[in-house]
């Protein structure tokens, strides 16, 4: 019995061992170096309800029978971890589904606008023009109705002149007369020039006189010249009838400024007398409107500024004016500061007391750095916006603004030219992007 309990003892001893021998002694293998390290790497897969299973091949999780997931390693090695701004990675599902746009950084002049809603409180008349006929003739043609609006530059009438056709082209003859005789003056420069025998006068004072008065009462291309723009031909139509050669007894009358045909003499077709009434154009009025703006704004409003005037019953036809003053009162209770504006307009369109919008374009920067507004968020005590840096990859970033209007802002610092940035969605980036932080902030305390 003593034997055969030593006997156990002996193999117990033994097997324990060989084990201990096995474990912690060197044994002979064929494993290369790249095996052996890949033993040793970060896994690869792991199980998504249990973080502690893991493998370096697809599988799956022992314990609830899952497959195994790709673990997704980073793509940037840039530490975030002091940064107050982290980057942001998401999905193209969760872009997708988020509606991210984006918009370039791009150089371009930027006028800065400023919105001034305010009252008509003056409505006086602007302009007013008779149009006589600048000779005898007949009305050939008009080119308004009744009521009409023109604006500067407009044809009005045609009138046709008896006598225009014989000084066009008494014109036209001067004019090729002086050009040979300056072919010929080249072509013999040293010949003198032929002269008629005339009757001797022994008298000089009767020679000059005579002299005088044949020269005054000829024609010349400076007389003629003078005969058409009297007749109401403007010079462009003068230098068209010396290119062309072409003749016309007709003439049209233009708007010397904008407004409406009023007292109409005259009819298609009627005879008329040198200075002649046809018409008067009027209706003109010169409006002056009291706007206000933001004290804000008080030191960009400056007199003489382009303004844009919108009515309430046509906001998609504005009129032109300009800042008459600026600055000239403030609303105690609104803390606004009041600004005169003028422009002209018709007279059916306005009316004292009326609500009107001004736009003032005022200052102007030339290739300057811009993005859409919508683009910045604005937050207490900086502004930012998201910098869109590809494959995913959003990364807040302050900026530093400039002038604005309703659609662009400036920007003085922070971004350079062909930057994406985020014009949707953006809030929820930068929301993520500050959770990010807080989260590391706490773990660095922990």
């Amino acid at each position: 019995m003593k034997r055969f309990i030593s006997i156990a003892l002996l193999l117990i001893i033994g097997l324990a061992a060989g084990v201990i021998l096995d474990r912690y002694l060197p044994t002979n293998t064929d494993e290369t170096a790249m095996e052996h390290a890949e033993k040793h790497t970060d896994p690869n897969y792991i199980c998504p309800m249990h973080s502690e299973i893991v493998s370096n091949e697809q599988g799956s999780c022992p314990i609830c029978g899952m497959d195994l997931v790709e673990i997704k390693t980073s793509e940037s090695n840039i530490d975030d971890s002091d940064d107050p701004y982290p980057t942001v990675r998401v999905s193209s599902t969760m872009i997708n589904n988020m509606g991210v746009r984006v918009a370039l950084v791009e150089r371009k002049t930027l006028i800065r606008q400023i919105e001034t809603p305010g009252f008509i409180k003056q409505v006086r008349k602007e302009s007013y023009t008779r149009y006589n006929s600048p000779a005898k003739g007949r009305v050939a043609k008009f080119h308004f109705k009744q009521g009409q609006w023109f604006e500067q530059g407009d044809s009005l009438i045609d009138i046709e002149l008896d006598d225009l056709v014989l000084v066009q082209e008494k014109h036209l003859e001067l004019l090729t007369k002086q050009t040979e005789q300056k072919k010929n003056k080249e072509e013999k420069p040293n010949e003198e020039p032929l002269t008629e025998s005339t009757e001797v006068v022994t008298d000089a004072a009767t020679t000059n006189k005579v002299v005088t008065e044949k020269k005054s009462a000829e024609p010349t291309i400076e007389k003629t010249r003078l005969l058409m723009k009297a007749a109401g031909m403007t010079e462009e139509q003068i230098t068209d009838l010396e290119e062309t050669k072409v003749t016309s007894p007709v003439i049209t009358l233009y708007a010397k400024h904008a407004g409406e045909v009023e007292k109409l003499r005259v009819t298609v077709g009627e005879e008329v007398k040198a200075n002649t009434l046809l018409f008067a154009l009027g209706g003109l009025m010169r409006v002056t409107v009291l706007a206000n703006a933001f004290q804000r704004d008080a030191s960009w409003v400056k007199p003489g500024q382009d303004v844009d005037i919108i009515l309430p019953h046509d906001s998609n036809k504005p009129l032109k004016g300009k800042v008459s003053s600026g600055a000239v009162s403030i609303n105690i209770n609104s803390q606004n500061i009041g600004v005169e504006l003028v422009f002209n307009a018709p007279h059916s369109v306005v009316k004292n007391g009326m609500y009107v919008v001004g736009n003032i374009y005022g200052q102007v920067q030339k290739d300057t750095l811009t993005l859409p507004r919508e683009a910045i968020i604005y937050s207490r005590n900086e502004k930012r916006v998201i910098v869109a840096l590809g494959k995913g990859r959003f990364k807040p970033v302050a900026v530093e603004t400039g002038i604005s209007n309703d659609n662009e802002v400036e920007i003085l610092k922070g971004l350079e030219h062909g930057d994406t940035v985020v014009v949707s969605a953006q809030f929820l980036i930068d929301s993520e992007s500050s959770l990010q932080a807080s989260y590391r902030r706490m773990t660095a305390v922990e």
